[in-house]
């Protein structure tokens, strides 16, 4: 049953997080905008009124639309009987709101024009970008974009990078001496022995700390020691190189080839990038389409005269104390 259209806006418990989330919009001030496809906008209940304001209605249909409209957080945050209430509070204080700023002419002042110029203009990019087919892409457009650029979803060759940084080239050929000297007959039993080392000696703890590890190191990455990484064999330890920390030596503990990854591997990645290029494309042709048909006239003896305004310091600095600079050549 419908609750009483004279709510009282003094009972009404909000929380100030909701009302920014929700940003209800008045359905008087919507005009023909499109709104958003609902699959059961036909469905039975859909025509009846969960509120009035002021003698407007505020449907079912209306009601559940703005829930949609909400960020997923936000909705999520509706799912009994009483948050979905104090939601509708929420629309009904703002169209309460919104009839008051109606009533003292606000509808007409040119920064609500403008705002509802800029709400056009996101509707009307959004309601091409659908019909343009900008919001989706299918399975065969998803296979011709990955084979026409396969080369830029390429796996290059990496590998498995340990390595230990001494502050001299000395102290570096002592350790490469006694790692080697030890014989290790397993890859496994030498990433042990190496991580071992690097953990007690390594002079840069940004990898000593965790026994070495450097991660993965691509080819062809302009990266010092590269040559190194790749020229050491799988499971031994490289000639000692210099770097701006100092002298190092490194050890490969595995290795992965170059290679052509499937495009189920790279689904993801690619939906989006494809997307995102659509999105611009269709964006950038309608602009011109528009621009073209459009009459524009500017007068660049006016646009000259126009002065910039003068900038300013954000507030949080003018608002600082002005501390006492002393005078480095007093002596003082």
């Amino acid at each position: 049953m419908m609750k009483n259209a004279t709510i009282q806006l003094a009972g009404m418990v909000l929380s100030g997080a909701l009302l920014v989330a929700c940003a209800p919009q008045k359905p008087s001030a919507e005009g023909d905008a499109p709104r958003p496809e609902r699959a059961d906008e036909g469905a039975p209940g859909q025509d009846q009124v969960v509120a009035r304001v002021n003698g407007e209605a505020i449907t079912r249909a209306e009601f559940e639309r703005r829930i949609e409209s909400l960020a997923p957080h936000a909705r999520a945050r509706l799912q009994s009987p009483e948050q979905r209430e104090d939601f509708l509070k929420s629309v009904v204080q703002f169209e309460v709101m919104a009839d008051a700023a109606e009533e003292a002419g606000l509808g007409q002042s040119p920064q609500v024009r403008h705002a509802m110029r800029e709400v056009m203009v996101r509707l009307m990019l959004a309601e091409h970008l659908r019909e343009e087919g900008g919001a989706a892409v299918g399975e065969e457009e998803l296979q011709a974009y990955y084979d026409a650029n396969r080369e830029d979803f390429a796996r290059p060759a990496r590998r498995m990078v340990y390595e230990l940084v001494t502050q001299t080239r000395e102290e570096a050929e002592r350790l490469r001496r006694r790692f080697v000297e030890e014989a290790h007959p397993t890859t496994e039993e030498a990433l042990g022995a190496f991580a071992e080392l690097a953990g007690q000696y390594s002079f840069d703890r940004s990898t000593g700390d965790r026994s070495g590890a450097r991660g993965w190191v691509e080819a062809g990455q302009p990266v010092a020691g590269a040559d190194a990484v790749f020229e050491t064999p799988v499971g031994q330890a490289s000639n000692p190189y210099e770097d701006d920390r100092g002298w190092v030596v490194v050890f490969v503990a595995e290795e992965e080839p170059a290679r052509q990854p499937m495009l189920s591997e790279v689904e993801r990645e690619l939906r989006t990038r494809l997307l995102e290029e659509k999105k611009r494309r269709l964006r950038t042709e309608l602009v011109e389409g528009l621009m073209a048909e459009a009459t524009i006239e500017i007068d660049e003896e006016v646009l000259a005269d126009v002065q910039a305004p003068e900038p300013r310091l954000p507030a949080r600095l003018r608002d600082l104390p002005r501390l006492p600079v002393r005078d480095q050549g007093s002596g003082d």
